[in-house]
């Protein structure tokens, strides 16, 4: 299991990147659609850390993104660790043995090239994506 890069919610990408851009960080990507979660993603670094995907929900869909209640509870802010994995569905079953609950079952990623993700959540830890090799 490897660390990937951090989740943040946000309101605005636009606005979000031109302040992460104020602390050194730059786009790594275009910003990317995934009309599956209902999502606009892009994903920045710098030269010294992990990635950040910046999540904003699309507000042109049905799909009710799952970022819009964390920003209505929150506010922008990091919501999410993602961890690359080798085998999607033994870590799931590993993680469910640890008291994780499955947030949502494995789904193709727009975001990487449809490979897929899953998310899990542990009320001490948080939300947690991996993201299948």
């Amino acid at each position: 299991m490897k660390l990937h890069h951090y989740g943040f919610a946000t309101k605005s990408i636009d606005k979000s990147l031109k302040e992460f851009e104020k602390i050194g960080y730059t786009a790594t990507s275009e910003k990317i659609i995934d009309p599956i979660q209902g999502v606009e993603l892009l994903f920045i670094g710098n030269d010294t850390s992990h990635l950040i995907e910046l999540v904003s929900p699309l507000h042109w869909t049905k799909t009710i993104s799952p970022v819009t209640k964390i920003l209505q509870k929150n506010g922008a802010s990091l919501y999410h660790i993602c961890y690359e994995v080798e085998d999607l569905d033994v870590t799931i079953e590993d993680f469910k043995k640890k008291k994780f609950l499955l947030v949502l079952a494995p789904t193709p990623a727009v975001a990487f090239n449809n490979r897929r993700i899953s998310f899990m959540y542990n009320t001490h830890l948080g939300l947690i994506e991996f993201l299948e090799k």
